[in-house]
């Protein structure tokens, strides 16, 4: 038995991320979200089938099915081990795209050397041997670098997404997005958006709802409406920020119905440089 489509957008914060399973995803997934995750771990994948039938790095030597295990553990620890180095990069460093791909690959580098010389002595049947570890530097950086510049052009964003090119714009109805809430919502202020799973949750002055669409689709249609992303899986309009807080060396945000927006360091950066925080809660220095 289905529920009406209007329960379903209108259903109460509390019902959102309720499943176990979802907040695990979640955890799993961060810092780069679910859909990057997967990009990341296919194409890593992708990259181990090929170094596989190639048998790429003197690896031809091992039975095919061997080096195709090899080669997946390999790949999919590494992304592992790029994701724990993504996590600690996400809460001490704000840096543009290309910069942060730079130091990640720096800071990546040591754990992914570590990783490989252990799976390998593992797949050779010996103990690792202190030796042989230089030897792993050079060919760990080469696929370093592939991966490194793959995630680049994969997740390379505008910190400021509420600006579009009048050609991206051209061919949306004004007031598209509007139409898309139940009714009593369409006339009301738009405050924030936040993702949620495959729904965005629509902040307004009339109270929240629920509708299913991709964050980045909805910002394209709110045209005529000042704002930015905050997060990777929120938008805000900037007449709707009230307060600015500071703490644990986060910033937040206030919505006029007391909202607490996150604001990741990738954002907070050019958020402020653009005058967001300027006389509100002491961080617009």
């Amino acid at each position: 038995m289905r529920e009406p489509i209007e329960d379903i957008r209108e259903a109460t914060a509390s019902a959102v991320r309720a499943s176990p399973v979802a907040g695990l995803v979640a955890r799993i997934t961060a810092p780069w979200g679910e859909r990057h995750w997967l990009r990341v771990y296919a194409t890593a994948s992708a990259l181990a089938i090929f170094m596989s039938f190639t048998g790429a790095f003197g690896t031809g030597s091992f039975a095919s099915f061997t080096r195709m295990a090899y080669w997946l553990s390999v790949m999919l620890a590494g992304c592992a081990v790029t994701q724990a180095v993504s996590l600690v990069m996400d809460r001490f460093l704000t840096l543009e795209p290309l910069s942060e791909a730079a130091v990640q690959f720096c800071l990546s580098m040591p754990g992914l050397t570590l990783e490989v010389w252990l799976i390998t002595a593992a797949y050779a049947d010996h103990p690792p041997r202190s030796a042989d570890l230089p030897a792993y530097i050079e060919p760990v950086a080469i696929v370093t670098l592939a991966m490194s510049a793959l995630q680049y052009f994969m997740h390379r964003e505008p910190k400021q997404s509420h600006v579009f090119a009048p050609e991206q714009t051209a061919q949306i109805p004004a007031g598209a997005f509007r139409e898309r809430l139940p009714f009593r919502f369409r006339q009301a202020e738009i405050y924030a958006l936040s993702a949620e799973d495959h729904y965005l949750r629509v902040h307004t002055s009339a109270g929240e709802t629920l509708i299913l669409m991709r964050l980045y689709d909805a910002i394209r249609e709110l045209e005529g409406i000042e704002g930015s992303q905050t997060h990777r899986s929120w938008w805000v309009a900037k007449d709707a920020v009230r307060d600015v807080r500071r703490g644990d060396g986060r910033v937040t945000l206030v919505l006029p119905d007391g909202v607490l927006v996150p604001v990741s360091r990738s954002y907070a950066k050019p958020l402020r440089d653009s005058g967001w925080f300027q006389g509100l809660g002491g961080v617009g220095t």
